[in-house]
């Protein structure tokens, strides 16, 4: 009666004891999952060492333990704290790193509920630096699952003791007991990897071991170690600092800087990454160890993991987890692209630097935003950095070349050798071989400015098929504009399309191939003005340097005349966003034996230790590249008897090319 009368007041939530047991099953997914979660709460509690103890696991009457010799808690963390689920002893204060300086993992207070995941019964002991008593606490987790009593009718039972947790006088044990499951072999090899995986490569000077016993598993006891990981025939480390460069090493040679050539900046922050990459034919795997082995190895560490502060996140890098979808990726170009059972890899990031990337709720992974999108970017732009140089090596094994990257001049006769007694070559001349390479080059060379130029059509019909809806709306209404003068809009648009699409048509093979002597001069200024209105769509200076008064012949067909500028131009294009006053300019020279074209851009120019390899198939530095224009490109100006360069003198700005012909008539021919 007297509720009924009351007009307003307050009101409190008042749990029930289960929520406990409900958020443990929420938070923690398995008992892998558990035993990390304790492991974290000891690398927080500026442990050096945590061991982690089974005994019997595989009976029911199993025990687990989990001990470090971190800094302990004194009964008013005890008390105030690690009673406190939702709270922590690490945001107190704000706190965000150790006394050791390490950058704290936890920051929800759920590590405790992995206890529960594991067992029915808790016997905590912990022993607080300086502290003279030792402080023992008793948890039945079982009691939690009453649906009728109340969170605050639960009451556990603590009190201190002489007895220490360890020699070190410091640190804290958790006892298990009434295990929920047995462990299996499957299960300790899960956890093996995963703790081993746990501990970030990027450590530099923080010491931290993790050790485990086992008297039902004796072959994984001891201290966690990586081991494989040194004799992986791949390998590079990539460091983003986070605006515009990314720095690559590969095979523990030079570090080269590149500028970031993606369709948009990276949001996800500064980023270290490590790949790791293997053959899975068994002839590679011998050279690394026993292959029934490294094949089980691999299968439990094979994906790319992230961690952020040196501790990892998971499930990124487990097994089933192919976060980066590199397997479908794959599927598409299976002889160049790495699948995820191939790499084992470690992303370094941290929770200052990288705020965007933020955990879910539930721990597992990290939330779907623009940062995590940007992450993926960088990872892919690595992998194919690695891909690149396993191709190479895998290119040079085949077909003898040198590991400078060197090429034989003409491509005909490494090509026999690398197909064998293949279709390719059975029956076929070298004569014959070479038709086909050529052919393959046209054609690789027409799609990709095709590719290239359906990009930058799309706005065009894009804004065409608006003005066609707005055409549509305005003859029926009235006061609209005259409609003559939205068919001239259309018209105006169609002839942008048409100006873009008339790049193509000098690329285009007309009737049998034969050579033809051109006119350079006027093929460059034909191919000036084709390009003009592309270029000056991208705020792009194209100038042209060339005598007007000498005559300059060459034995090379208009199309592949176009072709190879196209490839350069298309190249300019990608790196010359972002850039000032960005141009290109194409210098005419000739003497009595060669003609000369020089191609330059102003933009951030090639590393030098990447000069030799620019032109060799799939071979990029751009996010997303094919790697095949200047390939293509190499492979038509050898086909006409000429021969390509990049200038490297140190002393220009930008990327310059040296192109040069045999005259028509001219005495001599190109080294």
């Amino acid at each position: 009666m007297e509720t009924k009368q009351r007009k307003s007041g307050t009101i409190s939530f008042q749990p029930r004891a289960r929520l406990i047991k409900l958020l443990g099953e929420e938070l923690i997914s398995d008992d892998v999952v558990a035993i990390s979660e304790l492991v974290k709460n000891a690398y927080d509690a500026d442990a050096t060492d945590v061991k982690v103890i089974f005994h019997s696991v595989s009976e029911p009457e199993g025990e687990i333990i989990v001990r470090d010799d971190g800094c302990g808690m004194d009964l008013e963390t005890l008390l105030g704290c690690w009673m406190q689920p939702g709270g922590s002893t690490k945001g107190r204060k704000n706190k965000t790193t150790s006394r050791r300086g390490r950058r704290l993992l936890g920051e929800k207070g759920v590590g405790r509920f992995a206890v529960d995941k594991l067992a029915s019964r808790l016997r905590l002991t912990t022993d607080r630096r300086g502290s003279t008593d030792a402080l023992v606490a008793e948890f039945d987790w079982d009691a939690f699952a009453d649906d009728f009593r109340m969170l605050s009718d639960i009451k556990c039972r603590w009190h201190k003791t002489k007895d220490r947790v360890s020699k070190s006088s410091h640190g804290t044990e958790l006892r298990m007991s009434g295990l929920r499951g047995r462990w299996n072999e499957r299960m300790f090899r899960r956890m093996s990897a995963r703790l081993c995986r746990l501990l970030s490569p990027f450590r530099d000077r923080d010491e931290f071991t993790i050790t485990l016993e086992s008297d039902d598993f004796p072959d994984y006891s001891g201290e966690l170690r990586q081991g494989i990981l040194d004799a992986a025939p791949y390998c590079i480390d990539a460091e983003f600092d986070g605006t515009t460069a990314i720095q690559l090493k590969i095979n523990k040679g030079r570090a080269i800087k590149h500028p970031w050539n993606g369709s948009a900046a990276l949001e996800c922050g500064p980023v270290r990454m490590r790949i790791f990459a293997f053959d899975l034919e068994s002839d590679a795997l011998k050279k690394i160890g026993p292959t029934n082995e490294i094949r089980g190895w691999m299968k439990e560490w094979s994906g790319i993991s992230i961690y952020r502060d040196a501790f990892r996140l998971w499930p990124y890098g487990e097994p089933h987890d192919d976060w980066l979808r590199l397997d479908q990726r794959r599927v598409n170009n299976p002889v160049v692209r790495l699948s995820n059972n191939q790499v084992v890899g470690f992303i370094d990031i941290s929770r200052q630097a990288n705020p965007g990337l933020v955990d879910q709720t539930n721990r597992e992974g990290l939330v779907h935003n623009r940062a995590l999108d940007d992450l993926r970017r960088f990872s892919l732009y690595v992998l194919q950095a690695i891909e690149n140089e396993r191709q190479r090596y895998r290119r040079g094994d085949l077909s003898g070349h040198g590991t400078n990257g060197s090429q034989p001049k003409a491509g005909v006769q490494q090509v026999g050798k690398s197909t064998g007694n293949g279709a390719m070559r059975a029956g076929r001349t070298d004569t014959e071989i070479n038709q086909l390479l050529v052919g393959y080059s046209e054609l690789a060379a027409v799609g990709s400015a095709a590719l290239d130029m359906g990009a930058a059509v799309s706005p065009q019909l894009e804004s065409l098929r608006t003005s066609c809806a707005h055409l549509r709306k305005q003859v029926k209404g009235k006061g609209s504009r005259p409609v003559h003068q939205q068919i001239a809009e259309m018209e105006e648009k169609i002839s942008a399309i048409e100006r873009r699409l008339s790049v193509i048509k000098p690329l285009e093979k007309n009737g049998q191939r034969r050579s033809r002597t051109i006119d350079v001069a006027a093929e460059t200024l034909s191919f000036a003005q084709t390009m003009t209105p592309v270029l000056e769509s991208r705020g792009i200076r194209l100038d042209v340097k060339q005598s007007d008064k000498a005559l300059v012949r060459t034995c090379v067909t208009p199309q592949d005349f176009h072709r190879v500028l196209y490839i350069l131009c298309a190249n300019s294009l990608d790196w010359l966003h972002g850039v000032d006053e960005p141009g290109i300019r194409i210098i005419n020279t000739a003497d009595e034996s060669n003609y000369t074209l020089t191609f330059s851009d102003n933009g951030p120019g090639v590393a030098f230790d990447d000069a030799e390899r620019i032109f060799e198939p799939n071979v990029s530095c751009k996010e997303k590249g094919r790697g095949m224009g200047l390939a293509i490109a190499n492979q038509i100006i050898r086909n006409n008897a000429g021969d390509i360069r990049l200038i490297t003198d140190g002393r220009r700005r930008g990327a310059h090319f040296s192109i040069r012909f045999p005259r028509k008539g001219g005495r001599g021919k190109p080294d």
